[in-house]
C-alpha cells in the first residue's frame, strides 16, 4: 500500500512539473547562465607606465629578497627555465639594460661611492657597478634609464657640468653607455661566463655575462661592450676576437637576453655586490622570482613590503614593469585587511570580501599585463602587512563566492564613505548605465563622528578664521550689533585650521580663557563622513581646474550651480561661465583632491554691497574700495582685512578682502556601490553579508565558483 502510494504521488509530481514546463514552454523562455569562474590566480601591476589608465609607477630597479631564498627564471608562452638564485636573506636586483650616462670609471672604491652619493641626491636612477679590467676590480657609476642615446648625451653634459666626479682619479673618460654589445659563448655555466668576462677584461673591454634561453634550456654567454650604437659594438670585434672571446659576433637586432651585472648600489663597500639582471627594452624577456615553499618576497622599492607569491620583470612601454602574481584569495587576504578596519564586524569583512573578489575578477586584464593594480585606482593591496585574522577570516569564510548580474559578475565598486547617500553612475560619476549600481540608496555612514565633539567655525576679533571645539566655548549671547558671541572656557585653547586635532598642522592662534569669539557656524569633526578644507587660493583653484577645462582668470567666484539625484555636484561655474567635465566625479581632482562630489564651496570673497546711493556692487567681480560706516558716522577702509558681516537672513560670517573658497565635504570617495562605513553600520546592526551585498547592490545573484 505504502508503495504504491508513493509511486501515485510521484506520478502525479512528475505530470504536474511536465505541465508547468509545457506551461512555460509556450509563455516565456527561461535563460541559463554559465557557472561563475574565479581564476586561482591574479596578476597585480606594482610598477608599470600606463598613462592612458592614469597608472604611471615608476622605478629604474627593482630590489627583492626572501628568507625562504628566491629562484630566477626566464617565463616565455612556451616554457620556463631556471637560470639563477638567490640564497636566503640575499639581495638580488633586476633593471633595463638601456641607454645611461657612464659619469665615472675608477678603480677608487671610495671615490666611486662618493660619487654615486653626489649622483643620487637628484636622481633615484644612480647604479654602481663591479666589474673587472686587467685582472683588478673597476667600478663605473652610471645614471640614469634612457630610451634613447641623446637623453642619455645630455644627462652626461649634465653631471659633467656639475662635477659629480670631481677629484676622483678616472681610467676613462666619461661617455654615453647603450645596450649596443658583441657576444661571445656559449659558455658552460654562468660562473664560466664571468671568468670568460674577466679573461675579455684584461684587454680593457667591458664585458658580462648574460644568459638566454636557447631550445627550453639556460644558456650562457658573455657580452661584450656596452655602447650607444650598433657601429660602437661592430668596432671592437677585432680585440674582443683577440681578448680570447669566443665565436664573437654582433647578435641579432632584438635578441633576447639578460646581462648579469655585479652591483654595488646598496651594498657600498663593506658588503658584497648582488646580482643585477638587466634586460633589454624589445625583446619580450620576462624573468620570475619566486621564493621556496611558502616564502614571501620583500620589494624595496614599494616600502619594504612582504609579497606572497612570485615577480615577473619585464619592459613595458620602455619601463620596468613588476607584476606580483599571486594566489587569488591570498591576494584578497591583503585587500580587505587594507580596505576595512581589522576590529570591523565579521560581516562586514565578508561583505568586502566578496565585492573584492568580484571586482578583480570583473576586471579582467585591464592593465595589459596585470589584472589589477596595489592602488586604489584598483583597490589597496599592500602586501602581506595588510593582512590580519579577521580580515583573512572574511575571505576564507565566503571563498570563490561572487556578485553576478545578468549571468556575469558584476564589476563591485564600493568606496569608503558615500555621506549618506550613494551616488548615480549614470549622472553623478563615471556617466554609464548599469543595472546593478542603484543610486539615492540611504547609507548609515555617520559612524565615523560617533563619541566625537562637534567644533564651531569661529572669527576673532583680529578678523582671523579658524575652528575651536565646542567644549572649549560658552555661550555668551549677543553683542550691541546683535551678532552672536562666545567665550573660550580654558587658558591656550588652540584654533585650528580644519576641525581636528592635527599634530601636522600649527594652531592659528592660542587663546585665553575668556576670550570673545564670534561663533559663525558649527561643524562636524572631520572624519571620512564630513570634511571641510582649509581655504583655497584662487591661483591653486585656477591651476587644477585647468588640468580639466578651460578656465580664464583670476579665479573670482566658484559655484555650484548642477547636482545629481544624491546631491553631488555635476557642473560647477567659473566667473560665471559654466564648465562641465567629460566625468562628474572628475570634480574631486578638479577642485584640488575633494574627498567627495557631495560638497558645498563657500566663498569667502563674495558678497553684494548696498552703496549710500542705493546702488549695488558684486564684489569681487566689481573693483574698488569697500567703506565701512561706524554707529560714530564716521567710515573707514575695509580694505585688507577680513570683515565681519550680517546678511539680510540675520547669518553672520566672514568676508576676505581676496577671495577664497572652503569646500565642505559629505563622505569620501565617489560613492558608488557599497559604503564600506555603511557595511561595517549595517553589520553592527544584525545583518549578514548578504543582507549588505543585495542592500547596496540591486538585482544581483551571489554564486560560489564551481571548483571553490
Amino acid at each position: 500500500m505504502i508503495h504504491r502510494k508513493a509511486n501515485r504521488t510521484t506520478s502525479r509530481y512528475i505530470a504536474a512539473c511536465l505541465l508547468v514546463l509545457i506551461l512555460l514552454s509556450g509563455s516565456a523562455r527561461i535563460t541559463a547562465y554559465a557557472a561563475v569562474n574565479v581564476p586561482d590566480t591574479i596578476r597585480v601591476g606594482l610598477f608599470l607606465n600606463l598613462p592612458s589608465r592614469n597608472f604611471t609607477s615608476l622605478t629604474p630597479a627593482a630590489t627583492m629578497q626572501s628568507t625562504a631564498g628566491l629562484s630566477i627564471a626566464w617565463r616565455d608562452p612556451q616554457f620556463t627555465a631556471a637560470i639563477g638564485s638567490a640564497a636566503p636573506g640575499e639581495t638580488v636586483r633586476f633593471a633595463m639594460d638601456a641607454y645611461r650616462a657612464i659619469v665615472l670609471e675608477t678603480a677608487d672604491l671610495n671615490g666611486a661611492i662618493a660619487t654615486l652619493k653626489k649622483v643620487q641626491t637628484s636622481s633615484s636612477a644612480a647604479f654602481l657597478t663591479k666589474l673587472t679590467k686587467a685582472g683588478k676590480p673597476v667600478y663605473q657609476v652610471s645614471e640614469g634609464i634612457y630610451s634613447t642615446s641623446a637623453a642619455a648625451g645630455t644627462a652626461l653634459t649634465k653631471w659633467k657640468s656639475a662635477g659629480a666626479a670631481n677629484g676622483v682619479a678616472a681610467l676613462a673618460a666619461p661617455k654615453v653607455g647603450g645596450p649596443w654589445s658583441l657576444e661571445s659563448g656559449p659558455y658552460g655555466s654562468l660562473n664560466d661566463a664571468q671568468a670568460a668576462a674577466d679573461q675579455i677584461g684584461v684587454a680593457g673591454l667591458d664585458a658580462f655575462p648574460a644568459v638566454k634561453v636557447v631550445n627550453g634550456a639556460p644558456a650562457f654567454y658573455v657580452r661584450i661592450g656596452q655602447e650607444a650604437d650598433a657601429a660602437g659594438a661592430s668596432a671592437l670585434q677585432p680585440a674582443a676576437a683577440a681578448a680570447g672571446g669566443l665565436n664573437v659576433r654582433v647578435p641579432a637586432a632584438g635578441d633576447p637576453y639578460a646581462l648579469v651585472r655585479q652591483d654595488m648600489t646598496l651594498s657600498g663597500a663593506a658588503g658584497a655586490p648582488s646580482f643585477l639582471y638587466a634586460i633589454p627594452a624589445n625583446a619580450g624577456v620576462v624573468l620570475r622570482a619566486e621564493p621556496a615553499g611558502d616564502g614571501t618576497i620583500q620589494l624595496t622599492e614599494r616600502s619594504k613590503r612582504f609579497y606572497r607569491g612570485a615577480m615577473e620583470m619585464s619592459v613595458l612601454a620602455n619601463s620596468l614593469a613588476v607584476v606580483n602574481e599571486v594566489n587569488f584569495e591570498q591576494y584578497l587576504y591583503s585587500v580587505v585587511g587594507a580596505e576595512v578596519g581589522s576590529g570591523w564586524p565579521p560581516e562586514a569583512q565578508k561583505a568586502q570580501a566578496v565585492a573584492a573578489r568580484s571586482y578583480a575578477v570583473a576586471s579582467g586584464t585591464g592593465f595589459q599585463i596585470a589584472n589589477v593594480v596595489d592602488t586604489t585606482l584598483s583597490q589597496a593591496y599592500n602586501g602581506v602587512g595588510s593582512e590580519n585574522a579577521n580580515s583573512t577570516a572574511g575571505v576564507n569564510a565566503t571563498a570563490g563566492e561572487v556578485l553576478t548580474f545578468e549571468g556575469k559578475v558584476v564589476s563591485a565598486v564600493f568606496s569608503s564613505n558615500s555621506g549618506g547617500v550613494t551616488a548615480d553612475n549614470k549622472t553623478e560619476v563615471w556617466g554609464s548605465d548599469t543595472g546593478y549600481l542603484a543610486g539615492g540608496i540611504s547609507s548609515p555612514d555617520d559612524g565615523p563622528q560617533a563619541g566625537l565633539l562637534d567644533w564651531y567655525d569661529v572669527a576673532l576679533a583680529s578678523g582671523q578664521r579658524g575652528y575651536v571645539r565646542s567644549d572649549l566655548l560658552a555661550d555668551a549671547g549677543r553683542n550691541a550689533a546683535g551678532i552672536p558671541v562666545m567665550t573660550v572656557t580654558a587658558d591656550s585653547t588652540a584654533v585650528r585650521v580644519r576641525p581636528k586635532v592635527e599634530s601636522s598642522a600649527d594652531p592659528i592662534a592660542r587663546l585665553s580663557a575668556g576670550t570673545i569669539v564670534y561663533p559663525i557656524k558649527k561643524v562636524l569633526e572631520n572624519t571620512a563622513y564630513s570634511w571641510v578644507e582649509v581655504p583655497s587660493s584662487p591661483e591653486d583653484l585656477l591651476a587644477s581646474l585647468n588640468k580639466y577645462v578651460k578656465v580664464t582668470g583670476p579665479l573670482q567666484t566658484l559655484e555650484v550651480t548642477g547636482r545629481g539625484p544624491s546631491g553631488r555636484v555635476t557642473q560647477v561655474t567659473a566667473n560665471g561661465i559654466p564648465l562641465v567635465l567629460k566625468s562628474p566625479d572628475s570634480w574631486r581632482s578638479a577642485l584640488g583632491g575633494a574627498r567627495s562630489t557631495l560638497l558645498s564651496i563657500e566663498e569667502t570673497g563674495r558678497m553684494s554691497v548696498l552703496g549710500e546711493n542705493g546702488t549695488t556692487r558684486e564684489l569681487p567681480k566689481e573693483a574698488g574700495s569697500l567703506q565701512i560706516l561706524g554707529a560714530d558716522g564716521a567710515s573707514r577702509s575695509a580694505d585688507g582685512q577680513n570683515v565681519f558681516v550680517m546678511d539680510a537672513s540675520g547669518q553672520a560670517r566672514v568676508v576676505t578682502p581676496k577671495p577664497s573658497f572652503i569646500l565642505s565635504v559629505k563622505g569620501y570617495g565617489h560613492g558608488l556601490g557599497m559604503s564600506q562605513y555603511g557595511a561595517k553600520k549595517l553589520a553592527e546592526q544584525g545583518n549578514d553579508y548578504r543582507y549588505i551585498l543585495q542592500y547596496y547592490y540591486k538585482n544581483v545573484m551571489i554564486e560560489k565558483d564551481a571548483d571553490a
